[in-house]
């Protein structure tokens, strides 16, 4: 079954799930660690920046290298494959996530979908991924 690329709309929605869901996960990773410390977090911390960079990681690696899908994608019956159409490794989901990240969070990446000839984000021609629209299930 041929599947076709989303669109900007359904993956600019998207975004804005995951956005709260990120902010979640970010004040509840946050609160875990709160008690173990003796005092506040200094700005700046590395140890702190880069144990929230590992949950972002985290949410997304688990998310795109397991079902293909985040909460967000989810929702719009959006999936994340390679260009053979099949499940990313965690690699690709790091080289990914680096480039969106890196992209002004993704959304200048997503406009880049409108001028890109075959529709595709610029992270995921960097990357060698693509997210396609999911049929909508049958119901009977």
């Amino acid at each position: 079954m041929l599947l076709e690329l989303a669109g900007f709309w359904p993956r600019f929605t998207a975004l804005l799930y995951e956005s709260l869901i990120l902010l979640a996960l970010l004040f509840i990773g946050t609160l875990l660690v709160l008690p173990f410390t003796a005092k506040a977090i200094a700005p700046g911390s590395l140890w702190f920046s880069g144990y929230l960079l590992l949950l972002v990681y985290g949410y997304f690696a688990v998310c795109w290298v397991g079902a293909g899908q985040t909460v967000g994608m989810k929702a719009w019956r959006l999936l994340l494959t390679d260009t053979a159409g099949k499940r990313i490794t965690p690699a690709r989901a790091a080289l990914r996530l680096l480039l969106a990240s890196s992209l002004a969070g993704g959304l200048l990446g997503l406009l880049w979908s409108c001028l890109d000839t075959d529709g595709l984000a610029l992270q995921d021609r960097l990357s060698g991924t693509r997210v396609v629209r999911l049929p909508k299930a049958n119901s009977a």
